[in-house]
């Protein structure tokens, strides 16, 4: 009779886990305050509300003072984000931007509404980030920025900024995942690169359910940036003195977008930034306490931290070796524990929150196809020898895998339930050498 839940056998958990949003009294009077107030947007289109309402300003005041960058600027999502930063910047067609394969499709796509092209570079085999070796091969005459992600909670390498710094060349930073992380100088994220982009919705540390937070340091791409974020061109043409203006090159050949935040929102996102230093602890503590646990499964090494670093842990990184594991693939194995576990509470839809290889290569998408694979080619059964990214091949078939309970209220009962599972698949193995041998002989 099997043992594992996967052919049939008891799961070790019956019950779903918790869910993370880190919603609280607080958050639910913040948003009826507002909604009191009857003011739920304090934004309009031209000079004397470009920036918003109360909230609003309340909250980038806050984040500024939190982690000490000169600019906070709210906004409706880090994609939103990201499609401001790269107007900020001054994008046009014929620009190159650089852009990691592993994140979020927006982290490469946001260059396209400007016209420019993304250039995919490879990720470190060992922190995931951007690997500055190959950042730095393809650069090229029409290389005009970098688009570095903070991925899983972890800072993009330093190195970065110098070939940035060597060649001229802009760095966005996509800290969506890596709000509180810092560098090994200390410095927090959205201070890393020349303009930053955070998300809050939901599943991050922080959310609203959707929101965003744009940082920087120079006051050239604040301004440029609160304009394109609400209607760029109404804002300009009621600045009655624009005209003199130190901005005026930089204004008149804006138009915007409404990008804004709610009042909601940014009330809601306040209160959770004042719980952020607790939110970020017992994802730091339950990663060390999984990674602790999990270090004798002889497959399994749990991601590392870059030196002198914090990690943030959006999620926590997993390596996987599939000759120690004794021929097992990832996947198999990675199915096999999914299939002991349950769902998030109010996430049902989306399963165990745990994943074999991230995401497929953003290269890999379609609207990349005719850019940088060849139409005929139908199958991608080996590494592409035409545009090869061997380190982010490597992890999404075959090495790297995630999970996502982490956050509070998540306990130490939930957690032990899940290194039981992997503890349960990884005893009773033979099961699944004898469910790969019958499928192997039946595909003989």
């Amino acid at each position: 009779m099997s043992k594992l839940a996967l052919f049939g056998g008891t799961p070790v958990r019956s019950t779903l886990f918790p869910n993370q949003a880190g919603i609280g009294v607080e958050e639910k009077a913040a948003a009826q305050r507002v909604l009191d107030t009857q003011m739920l947007s304090g934004y309009r289109g031209n000079a004397s509300a470009y920036r918003g309402g109360v909230k609003i300003q309340a909250l980038e005041k806050a984040w500024s003072e939190k982690f000490g960058n000169k600019h906070s600027i709210a906004i409706n999502s880090c994609t939103s984000a990201l499609h401001v930063a790269c107007g900020a910047i001054g994008l046009k067609p014929g620009d190159e931007v650089i852009v990691t394969p592993y994140s979020m499709t927006c982290s490469a796509t946001a260059p396209l509404l400007w016209g420019a092209t993304p250039v995919f570079a490879d990720v470190e085999k060992d922190y995931f980030c951007l690997d500055p070796e190959d950042v730095e091969r393809k650069i090229t005459d029409k290389t005009k920025a970098i688009i570095a992600v903070d991925i899983f909670g972890q800072p993009f390498s330093e190195q970065i900024m110098e070939i940035a710094e060597r060649h001229e060349l802009w760095v966005i930073e996509d800290a969506a995942q890596a709000v509180g992380a810092s560098n090994e100088y200390g410095q927090f994220t959205g201070n890393l690169g020349h303009i930053s982009c955070f998300s809050f919705t939901q599943g991050k540390h922080l959310t609203a359910g959707e929101g965003g937070m744009i940082t920087t340091n120079d006051d050239n791409l604040a301004e440029r940036c609160r304009f394109l974020l609400n209607h760029a061109e109404a804002v300009v043409n009621d600045i009655a003195d624009w005209q003199t203006s130190p901005l005026t090159d930089s204004r008149k050949e804006l138009w915007g977008f409404n990008m804004r935040m709610t009042e909601i929102q940014a009330a809601i996102v306040q209160e959770q930034l004042k719980k952020l230093d607790f939110f970020i602890g017992k994802r730091q503590e339950n990663a060390e306490y999984l990674s602790n646990a999990l270090e004798y499964l002889s497959p399994i090494e749990a991601g590392i931290t870059r030196p002198n670093c914090t990690h943030t842990y959006y999620c926590q990184p997993f390596l996987y070796d599939q000759e120690a594991a004794e021929g097992i693939h990832r996947d198999v194995f990675i199915n096999a524990v999914k299939a002991e576990l349950m769902p998030m509470r109010g996430r049902e839809s989306e399963g165990v929150r745990m994943g074999n290889g991230y995401i497929k290569p953003l290269y890999r998408m379609p609207i990349f196809a005719d850019r940088y694979i060849p139409v005929e080619r139908t199958s991608f059964i080996t590494y592409d020898p035409i545009y090869p990214l061997p380190n982010v091949e490597k992890l999404w078939k075959d090495e790297l895998f995630l999970h996502l309970y982490l956050a509070p209220p998540t306990s130490r009962m939930d957690l032990d339930d899940i290194i039981e599972a992997f503890n349960k698949v990884w005893t009773n193995r033979a099961e699944l050498h004898q469910c790969l041998n019958h499928t192997i002989k039946k595909g003989n």
